[in-house]
């Protein structure tokens, strides 16, 4: 109805085994995991491109902690039960339905209403504004054998983006607006290492100072000769010298 606000965590309640949600990737501690409900995501983000594109108002929505592979950056929506939503308000003149479908691996969302005097159709332009660039984690396994690595996380360079909002109505643009401004963490990339049957070798070195006593042979007693008579040194002038300094000095002029 107009002027009433959806709540994606409302409608969908709680993610339980009980209510029929199964195991699937998420995202948890920098980490894709296994865990009750992955890929509801894929549906609110669907669900979010399809209200924007509506023109309807959003009251709360939040990006994921990475790029997802389904949908560009800025353009998504992550839900968590209790802690994080997606929430948008009617703020058309007349009531909404909202009909989502999947099939074949495609979520279809589509949101049908009166039309009204003006129809804008909406665009996004999304912008890299920079770029995260992933670091390399390594990890022990003491079940792998010794020199052995396995990649058990690709990992993935993370964005910080803004997203426009571009209206336009009778093929031309009418508004763009600023519509969020995202970061999109780094992904680490985990390599595994071995060291299943690995040793560690100590080398310690023994050095051994063997001192030898030095048998000297028997000094002979010096030979005393008699003094030579030293003739007096020959005096000769000095002999004038030439000093010679070069100065250079090189300059560019530019």
């Amino acid at each position: 109805m107009p002027g009433e606000t959806f709540s994606y965590n409302k409608a969908l309640g709680e993610r339980t085994p009980a209510a029929g949600y199964k195991n699937a990737a998420v995202y948890e501690n920098g980490k894709v995991v296994d865990g009750i409900g992955g890929g509801i995501c894929q549906i609110s983000s669907t669900l979010y491109n399809a209200v924007l594109k509506a023109n309807l108002g959003i009251v709360e929505r939040r990006n994921h902690q990475f790029v997802t592979s389904y949908i560009p950056a800025g353009q998504d929506a992550t839900v968590v039960y209790g802690m994080t939503d997606f929430r948008f308000k009617n703020t058309r003149k007349y009531a909404v339905k909202i009909k989502a479908s999947c099939s074949n691996g495609i979520a279809t969302v589509s949101i049908y209403g009166i039309k009204e005097e003006n129809e804008y159709s909406i665009s996004f332009d999304t912008r890299t504004i920079s770029t995260i660039p992933y670091t390399i984690k390594y990890e022990e396994n003491k079940n792998l054998a010794a020199g052995t690595e396995k990649v058990s996380q690709v990992g993935a360079n993370g964005v910080i983006t803004e997203t426009y909002l571009v209206k336009s109505l009778n093929g031309k643009i009418v508004s763009r607006t600023l519509l969020s401004k995202d970061t999109y963490n780094a992904m680490q990339r985990i390599i595994v290492r071995g060291t299943k049957g690995a040793s560690t070798n100590n080398n310690n070195s023994n050095n051994n100072n063997n001192n030898t006593e030095n048998n000297k042979p028997e000094e002979k007693p010096e030979e005393i000769k008699p003094p030579v008579e030293e003739k007096p040194e020959e005096i000769k002038p000095p002999i004038e010298e030439n000093s010679s300094i070069e100065n250079t000095n090189n300059r560019n002029i530019k």
